[in-house]
């Protein structure tokens, strides 16, 4: 399993003329620090390569397209770069349909009017209180005969009350 390292990086030590880079990740540090031009050639790598940085087992953490990552499969460094590129593919994907969807509106829709009152309550005394398939007076609904999805209105004609059984077996069809 790859995973993002949030609090890894590099920090330097040592006197201006003889400065030394060395991995941090987390409480965890490489045991010697990297010069300058090794450093600059791992940044330079890990544009378009996974880099591995340090072993500390179980773990083994790379550098790739400027951020850190961990695993603990044995992974190679092809692997490494797959992984990461698929993530990032399925992230931009992600921002485009965002994109998209507020393009096309997609703002928050309205939730479905309720039924009015009055109409409720002229139901249930048609209806006398009760499920018109079974009778029961448990746990009753109000269901549309011809659903909302396919045209139905919040109408008197159109409501009826059921018990949540018989609700759930009619489901979203006519009747």
């Amino acid at each position: 399993m790859l995973r993002e390292v949030k609090n890894a990086g590099y920090v330097r030590e040592g006197w201006p003329l003889w400065r030394r880079h060395r991995f941090v990740a987390g409480g965890v540090a490489a045991s010697r620090g990297v010069g300058r031009r090794v450093y600059q050639h791992a940044m330079s790598l890990q544009a378009a390569q996974a880099v591995c940085v340090m072993t500390a087992p179980p773990r083994r953490y790379w550098w790739c397209r400027d951020r850190f990552w961990w695993e603990d499969d044995d992974l190679t460094a092809d692997d490494v770069l797959a992984l990461v590129h698929e993530r990032d593919e399925r992230r931009q994907r992600q921002l485009d349909r965002a994109h998209a969807a507020l393009a096309l509106g997609g703002m928050p829709r309205r939730r479905r009017r309720p039924i009015p009152v009055e109409v409720r309550q002229a139901v249930f005394r048609r209806d006398g209180g009760r499920c018109v398939e079974c009778g029961s007076d448990f746990d009753i609904q109000y269901d549309h005969v011809i659903p909302v999805a396919l045209g139905g209105s919040s109408t008197v004609a159109n409501l009826q009350i059921l018990c949540a059984p018989c609700n759930r077996q009619k489901g979203a069809a006519l009747g």
